[in-house]
């Protein structure tokens, strides 16, 4: 007999509670589901379960054998749902979370491209940049820009972007181009996100020294849309991740500023919570928009 058999029986035996129970949900007869854990014991040399008229009990044996079991047993489910899910069209739902910046600077629409092409998947997204607990609440991928620090979670580089400063031509023309990071502070900045970090902007001198500027504006929104408004309206010079204004610098209507004192390039990741059997349709969304993004 098969010894992956008998551990499944034996594992079903143990979970039923009693060899009728056990040879009803198998549909086997009591005899043979009490002749296969025998052969089992048999075979380890070690008692498994004591019998007696009224109940079963798991030895000490049995008892870690039984883990075992249950391990091999999931592990076999797993294979098995994975190869059967492969052969048809990926389905379920995915609870994924996007910076506001990466929804209107494009993402959107890879999501609705992403909609179009796997209609059997529903995708439930959610614009926030805070950092989730995501398995606390329920959350299968979180699109982040920039450093991680969340070592319990996995990740994978989707693409890279440089956090730039802007400007409208008309700002420019009528209040000058800032020449290097300092000459920052005497002009209005607008902020986007409203914690204390997003008011000192940082920049990396020719001497290869990291610095940051403390700016300050009259205004200061998390809504990147309102931001970059107020810049395509000349109301001040703005600092963001390249994707955000990549449209309006391409078309003319913002102008890059500082370029020289860039830092180096950031990422844009996709992060997961760790697991051994990541879902089929969430690996498909992840290689879409490293695909995409990357493009």
């Amino acid at each position: 007999m098969n010894t992956l058999t008998l551990m499944e029986t034996f594992a079903v035996v143990v979970e039923a509670g009693s060899f009728t129970a056990a040879a009803e949900r198998l549909g086997l007869s009591k005899s043979f589901v009490s002749k296969q854990v025998s052969l089992l014991e048999q075979d380890l040399g070690a008692r498994l379960l004591y019998r007696t008229t009224r109940k079963l009990s798991l030895s000490e044996e049995g008892s870690q054998f039984y883990n075992h079991c249950k391990l091999i047993m999931a592990e076999a489910e797993n294979a098995r749902a994975e190869i059967m899910d492969s052969q048809s069209a990926p389905r379920g739902k995915i609870r994924i979370t996007v910076p506001q910046s990466l929804i209107i600077s494009g993402v959107s629409q890879l999501l609705i491209q992403f909609q179009h092409q796997y209609p059997d998947i529903d995708l439930n997204v959610i614009a926030s940049g805070r950092v989730e607990d995501l398995v606390e609440e329920g959350i299968d991928i979180a699109l982040r820009v920039g450093q991680l620090e969340d070592s319990s979670l996995l990740s994978r580089r989707l693409a890279e972007c440089t956090f730039q400063v802007v400007a409208s031509p008309q700002y420019i023309e009528k209040w000058g181009e800032p020449t290097q990071p300092a000459d920052l502070t005497q002009h209005n900045c607008l902020i986007y996100g409203d914690s204390k970090s997003n008011r000192a902007w940082p920049f990396r001198m020719p001497s290869g020294e990291s610095i940051t500027v403390k700016v300050k504006g009259n205004l200061t929104s998390n809504d990147g849309t309102l931001v970059v408004d107020g810049m395509l309206n000349g109301l001040g010079i703005g600092f963001g991740p390249s994707f955000l204004f990549k449209k309006q610098v391409d078309e003319g209507a913002l102008q890059l500023l500082l370029t020289q004192y860039y830092q180096q390039p950031t990422t844009i990741s996709a992060l997961y919570p760790l697991s051994r059997n990541l879902p089929r349709r969430v690996r498909i969304l992840i290689d879409f928009l490293a695909e995409r993004l990357s493009a």
